[in-house]
């Protein structure tokens, strides 16, 4: 999947990406906040409760204990490579060993109102990441939260993942798996996309025009310098 096997992402990994309080990237308070905004921001999308959630690359499942805290009846999967992980928290957090793309091989439910891929994707082989979207996209019954880090970003943390590729290709590959950015790194699919107004879904930018000899295409500048701490975290700088 990453280039990485799965013996990779052991016990030593995850104490010290997750818990240890030098190089965590993310502390249980920031993790909750997350959690809630990207509950509500889809419960708003979808008129209603969340009532299932697929978390794929999950890791030990951390998301599962802030989703549950809020909505205790929540339905959660988590997908993740980690042999570790899920043999130690797979039956009491509902994990099961899988990749993103052959999500199709699981035993899963063909929808979810919640899809998660957070900080994960920046870990994949081009190809696989392709792979995985149209997956993804067509497990997400509601919205999908797809934390994703470009060439433009800064980054902090576990980075030994390919080199990141310009906004511009992600949002092509995006858009070919039949998911519409509603911005905040969520999405809806093609067949959802009604449920938001025209203003908030994101369109793709046009592709570059041949004008004579040279290309041109417009593109976004960032507003200002941000830092992304990858494995699951992304916030602006502190001055």
């Amino acid at each position: 999947m990453s280039g990485r096997s799965p013996e990779h992402y052991d016990k030593a990994y995850f104490d010290k990406w997750y818990r240890h309080p030098t190089h965590r990237v993310k502390s249980p308070a920031e993790l909750s906040r997350q959690v809630a905004f990207v509950l509500r921001a889809a419960e708003f999308v979808l008129g209603r409760p969340v009532s299932t959630v697929l978390d794929v690359g999950c890791g030990e499942g951390n998301w599962r204990a802030p989703l549950k805290a809020l909505r205790p009846r929540v339905a959660y999967t988590g997908v993740d490579p980690s042999t570790y992980a899920v043999e130690r928290f797979g039956a009491r957090r509902g994990l099961m060993q899988g990749s993103i793309d052959a999500l199709d091989s699981l035993p899963l439910r063909s929808a979810y109102d919640l899809v998660v891929c957070c900080g994960m994707l920046n870990y994949l082989a081009a190809d696989v990441l392709t792979r995985g979207l149209t997956q993804v996209a067509a497990r997400t019954g509601g919205v999908a939260y797809l934390e994703l880090f470009t060439r433009e970003d800064r980054f902090e943390g576990d980075t030994q993942w390919p080199p990141p590729r310009a906004a511009a290709w992600y949002r092509e590959r995006m858009h070919e798996a039949g998911l519409w950015p509603i911005g905040m790194q969520m999405y809806v699919t093609t067949a959802s996309r009604e449920r938001v107004s025209a203003l908030e879904r994101l369109y793709p930018p046009p592709r570059p025009r041949r004008h004579g000899a040279r290309f041109w295409t417009r593109c976004a500048r960032s507003a200002g310098p941000k830092t992304v701490r990858t494995r699951c975290a992304v916030r602006p700088r502190r001055w």
